[in-house]
């Protein structure tokens, strides 16, 4: 092979896992900002279910307090 022919192989090659690379750390982005939204809604959740167990033991019929903002939000 001549050497025009393998630089061309080897800069195609390096295009291709650019563009790879690319599309991977786009969707990783994509996966942790999702499992940081998920990770806020659980604490807000864990906390909301905690002010209704408090509530029942403490309140009795009084109405239930409301949830947190945000916490009915879908996460996509």
């Amino acid at each position: 092979m001549s050497e025009a022919v393998v630089t061309a192989l080897i800069a195609s090659g390096g295009a291709l896992l650019t563009t790879v690379v690319g599309v991977v750390i786009a969707q990783l982005r994509s996966v942790n900002g999702r499992l940081r939204r998920l990770e806020v809604r659980d604490r807000k959740s864990w906390l909301y279910i905690r002010s209704l167990i408090d509530h029942a033991y403490r309140h009795g019929a009084v109405p239930l307090p409301e949830p947190p903002e945000g916490w009915l939000e879908d996460d996509e």
